[in-house]
This record gives C-alpha cells, sequence and structure tokens, in this order.
C-alpha cells in the first residue's frame, strides 16, 4: 500500500467517502497515476509551522504585559530607585524637570482615567471588621448622695467626672457636591478608637474641583491621651552629614503603637533641620515650618524663629519648608516659587503628586494628612477644611507618602493596616529599619485625669 512505501510524511483526510493523503516534498510524477495523493506546494506546507515577524512581535507584546502586570504592585519602588540613579547620572536638577514632566503626563491620564472610569467615592477601605486583644482599665466608680438627709459624698467636679471626650473640629465644605462621607468625622477601623470613647477619628476631603479624584484622608488624634515620636532614618535626613538613625519604631513601643507616617525631604533637599534621637542630623534653621515635641509630650507647630525655638526641654524638631497653615488661615507662600519648596530652580509646590503633611487644630489636636495629585495649595485647602490651625508638609511622591496604623497582639508583635487604601509599600514599614525618618505615635494617657 501507499501508506507503507512513501518515504514522505503526509496526512490522511476523508474527502466525500475517499482517503486522500496530502504530502509535500515530493515530484508529482513519481507517484502512482491511481494514487489518492494531494501535494501540495512548498510554501503552503510550510505555512502552519513557519515563525512570522507578526507572531514574534505579538509574543514579545504579550510576554511584556505579563511582565508589567507582575511588576506592577511594585512600581513605587521602581520609581524611587530610578529617581535615586538619576539624580547620580544627569544631577539633581535636570532629574527635577524630567519628574516634573512626568507628573504633568501622569496628571493627564488620571484625568482622562477618570473621564472613562470615575473615582473611588472614599480612601479608606470598606467592610472591615476589627478585633482588638486590648485590655482595659475598669471603669471609674462615683458614689453621689442625694437628698436633705443623704450623707456627705462625693461631689460631681471635672475631678471626679473626668476628661471631657475630645471635641471634633467642624469640617469646611469646599465643594458644592459632598460625596458619601466627606467630612464627616469616623471612627471606623482605627485602633482603640469608636463612637464612645473618640482617641482617633478620620474623614476625607477632596480639595480641589479640577480633580475630583485627588483624595485626602485626615487622621485626627486627640493629643491628651498620645505621645508622638520622631526618629532619624538610617540614611536620612542626616546620612550627608555622617548622622544616621535608628530608621525604626522600638520595639518596646508596640504594646502602644498606634500610628506611625513618613517624616520630611532628604536632608541636602533644602536642608531643612532635624533633631531627634539626642543628635543634631540637620542644623535647625530660622523661618521654617517646624513641628516641635517637648519632653514633657506637648506637641507645638509654628515657624521656627518666630513661634518656637530651641529650649532644654525640647525632645525632638523635625523642619520642613514653610507652613501649610499658618495661625488658622492658607499661607500666601503655597503657591511660591522653589526658593520655598526645594533646592532645585523646578517649582516643586506645584507637583501633583502624592503629599502628607501634619498639622494641629485650635484645640491643640493633632492632625496628619496625606493623599494623591496634590499640589502644595490644594494640600493645605484639606487640611484648613479639616480644622487645621497650623500645618506643614512632609514629605511627596507616592513611594514615600505612607501612614500606618497599627494594633497590638498578644504574642508582644502588632498587626498593620494601611490608613488610605491605595498608599504604596507595606504598612509594616516602620517596624522595620528604614533609610528616611519618621513619625510615631503611642498611647500615653497619665495625664488625661
Amino acid at each position: 500500500m501507499i501508506r507503507r512505501t512513501l518515504p514522505f510524511k503526509r496526512a490522511t483526510a476523508v474527502v466525500a467517502g475517499s482517503t486522500v493523503t496530502t504530502v509535500r516534498g515530493v515530484d508529482p510524477a513519481e507517484l502512482p497515476s491511481d494514487s489518492a495523493v494531494q501535494v501540495l506546494p512548498p510554501q503552503v506546507a510550510h505555512r502552519g509551522r513557519r515563525l512570522t515577524w507578526k507572531r514574534a512581535f505579538l509574543f514579545v507584546i504579550a510576554l511584556l504585559v505579563v511582565a508589567a502586570a507582575a511588576l506592577y504592585p511594585s512600581r513605587h519602588n521602581f520609581t524611587a530607585q530610578g529617581a535615586d540613579f538619576s539624580r547620580k547620572v544627569i544631577g539633581d536638577e535636570n532629574t527635577a524637570r524630567v519628574e516634573s514632566w512626568y507628573f504633568r503626563f501622569e496628571d493627564r491620564v488620571n484625568k482622562l482615567k477618570y473621564r472613562i472610569f470615575g473615582a473611588d467615592s472614599s480612601p479608606f477601605a470598606s467592610g472591615q471588621v476589627r478585633v482588638e486583644f486590648i485590655p482595659h482599665q475598669p471603669p471609674q466608680e462615683i458614689v453621689y448622695f442625694i437628698g436633705a438627709g443623704a450623707k456627705a459624698g462625693t461631689g460631681l467636679t471635672p475631678d471626679t467626672l473626668g476628661p471631657l471626650p475630645v471635641q471634633l473640629p467642624k469640617t469646611i465644605p469646599l465643594r458644592d457636591t459632598l460625596e458619601a462621607g466627606e467630612g464627616v468625622w469616623t471612627t471606623a477601623g482605627l485602633p482603640r478608637s469608636n463612637p464612645t470613647d473618640v482617641l482617633m477619628a478620620k474623614t476625607f476631603i477632596r480639595p480641589d474641583k479640577s480633580r475630583p479624584f485627588a483624595l485626602v484622608g485626615i487622621l485626627h488624634i486627640d493629643t491628651r491621651r498620645v505621645r508622638l515620636h520622631m526618629t532619624g532614618g538610617t540614611g536620612e535626613p542626616g546620612g550627608y552629614r555622617g548622622v544616621k538613625g535608628p530608621g525604626i519604631v522600638p520595639k518596646d513601643a508596640y504594646s502602644e503603637l498606634l500610628a506611625a507616617w513618613t517624616g520630611g525631604f532628604k536632608g541636602p533637599h533644602g536642608n531643612y533641620g532635624m533633631y531627634a534621637d539626642g543628635k543634631e542630623y540637620v542644623p535647625l534653621r530660622n523661618g521654617l515650618a517646624s513641628a516641635v515635641v517637648y519632653k514633657n509630650g506637648t506637641v507645638k507647630l509654628g515657624q521656627w524663629g518666630r513661634d518656637v525655638a530651641w529650649s532644654d526641654d525640647i525632645e525632638s524638631v523635625r523642619q520642613n519648608a514653610v507652613l501649610l497653615v499658618d495661625n488658622g488661615e492658607i499661607s500666601k507662600r503655597v503657591t511660591e516659587g522653589n526658593d520655598t519648596w526645594g533646592y532645585v530652580n523646578v517649582n516643586s509646590a506645584e507637583f501633583i503628586t502624592w503629599r502628607s503633611a501634619v498639622g494641629l487644630t485650635k484645640d491643640g489636636n493633632l492632625l496628619m494628612a496625606a493623599g494623591n495629585s496634590l499640589s502644595a495649595e490644594t494640600l493645605a485647602k484639606a487640611l484648613w477644611a479639616a480644622g487645621a490651625y497650623t500645618a506643614m508638609q512632609l514629605d511627596i511622591n507616592s513611594p514615600y507618602v505612607l501612614t500606618s496604623l497599627y494594633t497590638p497582639l498578644p504574642d508582644g508583635t502588632v498587626r498593620a493596616e494601611k490608613f488610605m487604601e491605595s498608599m504604596p509599600d507595606s504598612p509594616m514599614r516602620f517596624v522595620r529599619p528604614h533609610e528616611r525618618d519618621l513619625m510615631y505615635v503611642t498611647l500615653d494617657e497619665s495625664k488625661y485625669k
């Protein structure tokens, strides 16, 4: 049979009830005249197996898509590493210009995405269920006798009734139409906080009418019940001067740890001062916005040399640019050039990017703020709307801006969560050695009486 004698590759098919064998690479004259064999031209025979440039191109595109999807969660780290590498190759000034172009491009992309897909209505995670293992002190019992014949008892005084509940500031609407929960304080998802015991509260503000997708999360903390700490990073801000810090929340603070967040700019990027951990990372300078923590736990925020100045009872100071909010008003300096906001000629105050800040209310309570797609001015507006009496910017750009919330666990460790879902990096960043300086808050009710 022909199937046994033909020394070539073939495929057999049934056509109209008869068997037809298709072969390639054979001269038709060599086949028997009565054979049911179909000979294909070479170009047809190889069509199914040849690698064309179109297929190669599609294969490469598929590989790039897969690689991009795999690397997407780490994109913020690549951005930071790329910026550091660029500064070494083309210098700080040129890198800042490249960053300004990138931020403008990213802003256009975000606006387009908003027009097509819309945006999240809240920056916070929804549906969180929190289980805490925090021992609580038993409530104070007060015996009070009423009536003419009653025995003398304890009077109802501020000392016996305890401190008044914290008064959350009234927020100021910045838009005609507000999203659900915008400007409304809540304790949902916050450690050691609930509506009847407000240690911390949060809300969000949309400060930019041209960018409805820009969401600023605000964390309000009752300073009567906490202590604010600062510590230098392993590299910043004092590394360029040979002054390095631990860059980590110490383990002995875990049992009372509430929150931690990013510090300020790198040391060379403006030479903004910092004193903490008993050492001077960068010299303090007059005229700069300064957050100050005193040894008794008091927190102040103002302009160095005008509102605050050095004294021996200071525990830590962090400076960064100028005030965003000054004496209850948005500072007129939020739109100034980079002599105010940085060390290069490019005006970083106008960069539309992630930004963070710290502030104080008129009552002296602590505010922490962070959000996406912000300028210095819109960040200031959000803080002012949330009740800030004074406020200063901390760090900027998505690789760096992070706030973590912590809940102590029975085994001595902590559970960490991001304050806002879209924040980059792991919320455990601050309990591991890190190159950047940080601030953290612990529970301290020793003076809360």
